[in-house]
Order: structure tokens, then C-alpha cells, then sequence
């Protein structure tokens, strides 16, 4: 990527954050744990080189889980990849149980770039959102064959964005709603909304506010969605939260505070990054740890009651910012999950965790693990 496109690329990702009142510190703490890159341009020059996964060469190496494991009720086969080095760039259709490129998919409009990705639970369908040279963010439905092939991209009836900056996306299993979270880049005060798309119809609903935002978006069959949200006028309402979006209203605020960001034990604070099952009874979500925030582990939460039920990951380090850490994939009941912390991968059935190797070490990214891999 070129000084002027990575330029361009960081201050599009900046925009919203520089009119908003600065948050506090527990605030500053979680973001610069999470979203480590958005500090300087070599941040992104790093995220940019490793967004293409590398498909070889793990720095270490245990278990892996075959091609017929994987697709024998387990994880699904398929995942998308997102580059984000250099515009233009086109999403590669990867088979999970054996490292192989299954196609690539064009981005719909030259030089436009894929800016997020997410998975419906039938593994063949994917939406991913594409950012043009002018700033507008339209909405692609990928389907994929049974053999992984992918399809032609077709464009969604969701209400395309201008200057604005996404911060979270997600459909629902069926893949009948698209949720996504954006700011505008503004040049008075900043807004945060979240936007649900009944995809059939077109119909969309939007919550809006303007002291506050959300991240890291998560459905819950297709009514309940899970969220971080960062209040930039009263900490207290921060946190993990859950909104019921079959019952109206403009104000994500309305949602329930599930996890405050107060949240802590004697070694572990400041909830985020959820991810639900999709029956609603469980919820991830990463909490720091170590004596700067540095480390991160993985906890499970009751998604009924907001109570901590164990701790699945111990802290560990993401590799200075370069590797993702977190859940990748669940089933819909929250009993099997693969997760990543810097270069370690687990299969956790229950209580049981067995390491594995993936042929995809998935990075690090700037606004949310969706703004690069799907699964």
C-alpha cells in the first residue's frame, strides 16, 4: 500500500473519533486494547500486510482438525477473507479444514475496497459491505455453491452509506436481517446508529444517538442483538448490552445493560467484543488483563442473567497488537466454540479444551474481527 492510500485509509477509519467528547480512561483502556492499530499508520501498514492470512507457516502447531471434521457437524468448511493492503483487492473463498483458496471475488466497483464481511450459519451465505473511491458503502449478498465455489455478488436493498464509517456488522443465522453499526465523519456533532435490514423487504429500522457507540454487533435469532457500546457522556452505560429490535424505538440506549464495562474480577476487567449463541443463552466476550490491560482472556457469560460463568481462555498475549484474540466460531447453543489468542487456537467442547491448528491465523484488525474474516 502506498503512503497517500494508507493515509487516505487512516483517516477515514479516524473520522468519527475526532469530534467525540474523549471517554474515560477504562474507555481509552478497552480501545487501545482492542483496536491498537488505530494509533499510527505503521499500525495499519502491519494489518495490511498479514490481512490476507497467511494459509502456511504457523509460528507453532498442535491438533488440526480434518477436512471431514470440520464439515461433519462441527465448525463449517468455508470462510471469507478480507485484503485490505491495497484497493480493489478481491475476498478470497477459503476451505477451513484444508487451507485451499476456493475463488476470489471481485470487488464490484474499481479500486472500491471490501470493508466487512459477515456469515449467515448455512455457510454458503455471506454479506460483505464495499466502500467506493467515494466513500459510499453498498451491501453485496455472496452465495457459495456446495463445493465452496462462490457466486455471483448481488446488491442488497439496504440504505447505502456515505462518509461514514462502520464499526460493526452482522446477520442473522437465516440470514433474513443485516445489522450493521456506523458513525457519520462529521462536521458538526458526531451520531452513532444501528441499522436492521429485513433483506427481503428492504424495510429498515434505526436506532440513533449521539452520546455514544456501538461495536462488535452479534444476533441472537433474529430479534435480539448484542453489542459494545461506548458511552461518551456517562460511563456507567457502557458495556455489553442487548436490544430487542422487534420492540421498536430510536434509541439504542433503550437496549439492556447486560455486562456494565465496570465489570471485574480480582485479575479481570473491561468486558467487550461479545459474541451470543444463537438460542440467547450464552455470551463471549474478551477481558483484559495483566498490569497495563495488555492481555486479554476469554470469558463466558450468561446472556439471561449477565452473570460471569467461566473463564475459558487464561490471559494471554495477542502478539503486541498483530493477532486477534477471541471467539471465532460457536454453535447455536454456546457448548462448542474455536477461539484465538495470538498464535494459540482452541476447540472448547464444555469444560474441555484441546489446542488446534488452523490453516488460518486470523490478525488483527482496527474496528472489529468481521472487518476481516467471516466464518
Amino acid at each position: 500500500m502506498h503512503d497517500n492510500d494508507l493515509g487516505e485509509q487512516f483517516t477515514r477509519w479516524a473520522q468519527p473519533l475526532r469530534a467525540a467528547q474523549p471517554p474515560a480512561l477504562p474507555v481509552i483502556r478497552r480501545r487501545a486494547r482492542r483496536h491498537t492499530a488505530r494509533t499510527a499508520v505503521s499500525g495499519l501498514a502491519v494489518i495490511g500486510a498479514v490481512a490476507g492470512i497467511a494459509l502456511s507457516g504457523f509460528p507453532r502447531a498442535s491438533q488440526v482438525p480434518s477436512a471431514a471434521a470440520i464439515a461433519g457437524g462441527g465448525p463449517p468448511p468455508y470462510a471469507v477473507v478480507l485484503e485490505h493492503s491495497t484497493g480493489g483487492q478481491a475476498a478470497s473463498v477459503v476451505d477451513m479444514g484444508t487451507g485451499k483458496v476456493l475463488g476470489r471475488v471481485a470487488t464490484p466497483v474499481a479500486r472500491s475496497d471490501f470493508e466487512w464481511v459477515a456469515a449467515a450459519a448455512d455457510d454458503r451465505t455471506f454479506v460483505l459491505a464495499d466502500q467506493s473511491q467515494t466513500l459510499v458503502i453498498r451491501f453485496y449478498l455472496l452465495h457459495l455453491a456446495a463445493s465452496g465455489k462462490p457466486g455471483r455478488l448481488t446488491q442488497l436493498d439496504v440504505p447505502p452509506l456515505r462518509d461514514d464509517q462502520i464499526y460493526g456488522m452482522a446477520v442473522t443465522a437465516d440470514a433474513s436481517k443485516l445489522a450493521v453499526a456506523w458513525q457519520n465523519n462529521p462536521t458538526g456533532p458526531v451520531s452513532s446508529h444501528i441499522g436492521v435490514t429485513t433483506l427481503a423487504t428492504g424495510v429498515t429500522h434505526t436506532w440513533t444517538s449521539t452520546s455514544g457507540g456501538a461495536l462488535s454487533l452479534s444476533w441472537a435469532g433474529d430479534s435480539a442483538l448484542a453489542f459494545d457500546w461506548q458511552d461518551t457522556a456517562r460511563d456507567a452505560r457502557s458495556g455489553v448490552r442487548l436490544l430487542d429490535t422487534a420492540g421498536g424505538g430510536t434509541n439504542p440506549l433503550a437496549s439492556r445493560l447486560l455486562i456494565p464495562a465496570s465489570t471485574r474480577t480480582s485479575t479481570l476487567s473491561s468486558p467487550g467484543d461479545p459474541l451470543i449463541a444463537d438460542d440467547g443463552s450464552t455470551l463471549f466476550v474478551n477481558m483484559a488483563a495483566g498490569v497495563s490491560g495488555n492481555e486479554t482472556a476469554i470469558v463466558r457469560f450468561s446472556a439471561r442473567t449477565g452473570k460471569l460463568q467461566a473463564v475459558l481462555i487464561q490471559p494471554a498475549s495477542s502478539g503486541q497488537g498483530q493477532w486477534y484474540c477471541g471467539v471465532l466460531w460457536t454453535d447455536p447453543h454456546g457448548r462448542h466454540l474455536l477461539t484465538q489468542c495470538g498464535a494459540s487456537q482452541a476447540s472448547i467442547e464444555g469444560n474441555h479444551r484441546t489446542g488446534i491448528h488452523l490453516h488460518q491465523l486470523i490478525p488483527a484488525s482496527p474496528v472489529g474481527v468481521a472487518n476481516t474474516f467471516a466464518w
